[in-house]
């Protein structure tokens, strides 16, 4: 064999591969010349290639970029720069980034619209591309009885050309919620959860799209009212957006070192700690630190005390640390529909954790899967001129059709009752027996009065379906002490 020969059969020397994107945010796929994925991970890649031709592949929130690179006989390195994705907040990187927005994003987090004096809720709307139709009104802002507290038109101030529009006020501390201002044809809104926390300003952007304003893809941000939004610390801007779309699609898209940042920072807002530990349990959820979770749960609830988010997490604690806290019962909806099945699976548990008769116990009855906010369907039309801003007037008109589908919890528990007894061959009757009211919260997602209330409609719709069973119920009794 000649020495060439001899050369030609030798493999090929590895040599070190390095990529490093912008964020540790993104995730990172290096496939080789055959389509055979050779690493994937989250943040900067490190390892050793043997030279040939890669597509290296980054994801981030819904966008993904890719490139084709040739790996020589020499270290690689390569930096990849943020995938051009759109992002509610108008973040410095992104696409969507507009100098005029940032401006608008400072100004009125520290100025109120509505009011005077440092605002505590600012909710911005803005194109993520130019030229787009924005209504600048068609968002309404109603505290927790769904009384409109923004002004009508004159709460809210806009650009000249159409590009974006303000709310801010110095609202008190409370649960809140944000809406269409004018409802669909039947007449019954959808509400999206709004929290203000003592001493903090919440910060929503929504997205304005081809239908108008698209409240379901928000980001929200916190920071100390009177500092306003700042877009000086990129990396957990960045966290947060990209946490929130692993939410919204149920991906574990932030890595570890995220997490932390999201969680750990001496100036960590509260609601990037929240998002984080919402984050955290989509990746790990069980095979998370009990230790490290009691801490984390209670520098939040010590930050921001009755924060439904925050008491949405404590009720991952073992029941005597929840009992040693004496927290109050929720009785305002939590922003993200992940505490909000965090605290129906706890009132599940334990009847109380959601107050009963409270908006949080009827928007936890009326969800309207939309993404990572809680939503529900309001139960009540709206008037047509409070729908406009405009002071109370007569009642409202009946709905123009039916309620629009929703998660009502009779219908629901129905539902699922006559499932099961179409599964196992029994009576309705028999089912709703046979099953605790806790179990059917389990299995419905439904508050436990809420399932009570759906009982006793089913039961209502029987006549003398009760009455029958209490006395097969005697019957039974007093034939065993007979015998």
């Amino acid at each position: 064999m000649s020495s060439s020969d001899r050369f030609r059969e030798q493999p090929e020397k590895a040599v070190p591969f390095v990529v490093i994107p912008d964020t540790p945010s993104v995730m990172v796929t290096v496939t080789d010349a055959a389509f055979e994925e050779v690493i994937h991970r989250m943040g900067t890649v490190e390892t050793t290639l043997t030279p040939g031709i890669y597509r290296i592949e980054q994801r981030f929130g819904g966008a993904v970029d890719s490139k084709l690179v040739e790996v020589r006989g020499e270290p690689f390195v390569e930096r990849l720069p943020l995938p051009r994705i759109p992002t509610p907040a108008p973040l410095v990187g992104t696409s969507s980034t507009r100098e005029d927005h940032q401006e608008a994003a400072v100004r009125f987090s520290r100025a109120s619209t509505h009011g005077t004096g440092a605002p505590s809720l600012m909710v911005l709307i803005r194109n993520l591309r130019r030229g787009r139709r924005l209504a600048p009104y068609a968002l309404e802002v109603a505290a927790e009885d769904g009384t409109p507290v923004d002004g009508g038109e004159d709460g809210w101030q806009s650009s000249g050309d159409q590009e974006w529009s303000a709310f801010s006020a110095p609202l008190a501390p409370g649960g809140y919620r944000l809406r269409t201002r004018v409802p669909n044809g039947g007449g019954y809104p959808l509400a999206q959860a709004l929290w203000v926390q003592e001493g903090w300003t919440t910060m929503v952007f929504v997205p304005n799209g081809s239908q108008g304003p698209e409240p379901q893809y928000a980001s929200v941000h916190m920071a100390r009212q009177g500092d306003g939004w700042s877009d000086a610390d990129p990396a957990r801007s960045l966290a947060l957006e990209a946490a929130l779309s692993g939410l919204r699609q149920g991906l574990e898209l932030v890595s570890d070192e995220q997490i932390s940042l999201m969680l750990h920072s001496k100036k960590m807002a509260p609601f990037l700690g929240i998002v984080g530990a919402h984050a955290m349990l989509l990746g790990k959820g069980a095979a998370l630190d009990r230790e490290w979770q009691r801490d984390m749960i209670h520098r939040l609830l010590a930050s921001v005390p009755g924060h439904p988010d925050a008491l949405a997490l404590a009720t991952l604690l073992p029941a005597d640390q929840r009992a040693d806290l004496e927290l109050p019962s929720v009785t305002a909806p939590p922003q993200l529909v992940s505490s909000c099945r965090l605290l129906v699976a706890a009132d599940a548990a334990d009847p109380g954790v959601i107050e009963d008769g409270s908006v949080a116990e009827s928007a936890a009855a009326h969800l309207v899967g939309r993404g990572v906010w809680t939503t529900w369907l309001e139960q009540e039309p709206r008037r047509t001129d409070e729908a406009r801003g405009g002071l109370p007037g007569a009642p409202p008109p009946a709905p123009a059709g039916p309620r629009p589908d929703a998660a009502d919890p009779v219908d629901r528990v129905r539902g699922y009752v006559q499932q099961i007894a179409a599964v196992e061959g029994k009576d309705v009757d028999t089912v709703l027996h046979e099953l605790p009211a806790k179990e059917l919260c389990r299995r419905t997602g439904l508050p436990h009065k809420a399932v009570e209330r759906a009982v006793a409609g089913l039961h209502a719709e029987r006549p003398g379906t009760q009455d029958e069973q209490d006395d097969g119920d005697q019957d039974g009794s007093d034939r065993g002490t007979s015998h």
